[in-house]
């Protein structure tokens, strides 16, 4: 939660001081056109990507797949919106990065192996790890895993397969 306080406050300061260099070294009207085009070309990026997200969601759902890989991507390109309509360069550098699929797959398998070392599935259904609510910047869980009680400890790796 520090670390989320902390970027709250750093990245807004540095955003500014990179926006007032920049006038100072072009202008302020190309800085506002800058802004203004990547706004623009950000929005007509996100709702691009929007759709075809949206898209393989229904795709995997019409396979009866769990749609784990489009609901990520979709979490990712909300983030992505929201970086790129802050005005500044960071953030849409960061907002554009997401965007971008193959970067995009590479932030969603980092976020897939720290929801895996934070859930488990357990005979009675998924638990939490021990280790306090997720944070995805921290490293793992503190160590043991609980699990509600009465539940037990066995772990059973299951497949369902539709059959006709």
């Amino acid at each position: 939660m520090l670390r989320i306080v902390a970027l709250l406050l750093i990245i807004p300061f540095l955003e500014l001081i990179l926006l007032l260099w920049l006038a100072d070294r072009v202008g302020w009207l190309p800085t506002v056109g800058i802004i203004v085009g990547t706004a623009l070309l950000g929005a007509f990026e996100l709702r691009r990507e929007g759709i075809r997200c949206w898209r393989r969601f229904e795709e995997t759902l019409r396979r009866g797949e769990l749609p784990t890989d489009p609901l990520l991507d979709g979490l990712l390109i909300l983030i992505a919106g929201a970086l790129l309509l802050t005005p500044g360069l960071i953030t849409d550098a960061v907002g554009f990065a997401i965007l971008f699929p193959p970067s995009r797959a590479g932030i969603r398998a980092y976020l897939r192996r720290r929801l895996a070392r934070h859930l488990r599935v357990t005979t009675d259904g998924l638990s939490f790890s021990s280790g306090g609510p997720f944070d995805p910047f921290r490293d793992g869980p503190s160590g043991a895993t609980g699990t509600r009680s009465g539940a037990q400890d066995d772990v059973i790796d299951v497949e369902f397969r539709e059959t006709d």
